[in-house]
């Protein structure tokens, strides 16, 4: 193997030391300008996406294809000619539609469900509409609940025509029952039975006794005292503006048993049901999902929750309901 010279190896090591130098320089540069962007993302970051106003934008077409919807239906299933009833606001080709000469239906409690499932065109955006609406053919006749399908389009974001005539549907599926998760049952004479036909009562009466106390009742009249005295600080929670005549506390469920003792800010789920009377003597069944809370060895009611508690089972698929003849 031949052997370098001394010129040979000072011109090598100085080659290297210099392409040393210039990975170095690059290696600078390229970290100078990462971290410069790290810095321009730190002081400037990115606008977040209008999520808000897309939801805002989407909620608002929505509410208006429904509204425009149930105009529709309604207007179309009342319409007489001798009223001269227009039509040509709503449907395409509306000089097409037969209607009667008088009016053929009284129609209420129209209600509409609004789902994105056509095809979208330049500025246009789809929606098919369901209008759920109660008819009558005359004041004293049964009512019958009826749904129409009636497809809308969207100009432009808020200039609406239906794209076809009605379509008559059957009603929709039904729901499923749902176990719910309160397995424990809280007797009468429970602490929490006691809190909650307290809260109940002054929550839903003007009563000055607790339910299931006072004139015509086993037990002597126990004042209820103010809303305060059955609530968390925190809870938020105000009386109803119109009250009910009376309440009776019909039963008492949880999530578990309740400690004897509960520690504090132990907090519970509770389900309590009510039969409520108006002024009017009307009954009402009515039930509350609650989050109870213990504070200074007392329970309080700390929320009213929208939905109760599930139990774990999965529900069933529902029953087809027979046809109607």
């Amino acid at each position: 193997m031949p052997k370098l010279s001394n010129v040979w190896r000072r011109r090598i090591k100085a080659a290297t030391h210099g392409t040393g130098r210039v990975i170095l320089a690059v290696l600078v540069v390229t970290s100078s300008v990462s971290g410069a962007g790290t810095l321009k993302r730190w002081l400037l970051p990115d606008p977040p996406p209008p999520i808000a106003d897309i939801s805002f934008d989407t909620i608002n077409q929505t509410d208006l294809v429904k509204a425009f919807a149930i105009d529709c239906v309604t207007t179309y299933l009342t319409a007489a000619s001798a009223q001269g009833t227009d039509l040509s606001r709503c449907f395409p080709n509306a000089s097409r539609l037969t209607v009667p000469s008088t009016p053929g239906l009284i129609v209420t409690a129209p209600a509409a469900y609004a789902k994105r499932t056509g095809p979208d065109r330049a500025n246009l955006r789809t929606y098919g509409v369901l209008v759920g609406v109660t008819e009558q053919p005359y004041a004293t006749a049964t009512p019958e609940r009826n749904y129409y399908q009636i497809p809308l389009g969207v100009y432009g974001g808020d200039a609406v025509r239906a794209l076809d005539n009605l379509a008559r549907l059957d009603e929709p599926p039904a729901g499923v029952d749902v176990e719910l998760g309160y397995p424990a049952t809280i007797p009468a004479n429970h602490p929490i039975a006691t809190l909650l036909s307290g809260f109940i009562t002054a929550y839903l009466t003007n009563s000055p006794c607790i339910s299931g106390t006072g004139q015509g009742q086993a037990a002597a009249c126990q004042p209820v005292g103010s809303l305060d005295r059955y609530i968390t600080t925190d809870s938020r929670i105000k009386p109803v503006k119109h009250p009910y005549a009376s309440v009776t506390v019909t039963g008492v469920q949880s999530i578990a048993n309740p400690p004897d003792i509960p520690a504090e800010n132990f907090t519970l789920s509770a389900r309590v049901t009510v039969s409520a009377r108006s002024a009017q003597y009307t009954p009402y069944d009515l039930s509350y999902p609650l989050t109870i809370r213990a504070t200074g060895g007392n329970w309080f009611v700390a929320a009213i929750q929208p939905v109760p508690a599930l139990a774990d089972a999965d529900p069933e698929p529902p029953t087809p309901a027979p046809p109607k003849h």
